[in-house]
């Protein structure tokens, strides 16, 4: 028998979804921004970066190892989506 007796102290998958919808939606409020006010992008970038750092390192140190994971695997997703989009905007520089 588990001795936790069903009872995950990780946290729930609903964790998981909430660190990655959190990730996400910086990188999508981000992408706002740039449309919108390109004038304060750079600025928002310096502080999305912070909090896209500080999130999962509160998140562990809480014992929330699910958000915690959650804002890592939407961070990776971030990075796959800025190099992809920097890319795209080099390769039409270009030619």
């Amino acid at each position: 028998m588990n001795p936790n007796n069903g009872k995950n102290k990780d946290g729930s998958l609903k964790d998981l979804w909430i660190g990655i919808g959190i990730s996400l939606g910086i990188y999508l409020l981000g992408v706002l921004i740039l449309l919108v006010f390109s004038s304060i992008f750079f600025a928002y970038l310096c502080i999305a970066v912070i909090g896209l750092i500080v999130i999962p390192v509160v998140s562990f140190t809480k014992g929330k190892k699910r958000l915690g994971q959650g804002a890592l695997i939407g961070i990776g997703l971030n990075i796959l989506l800025f190099t992809a989009c920097f890319g795209i905007i080099i390769s039409g520089l270009g030619g």
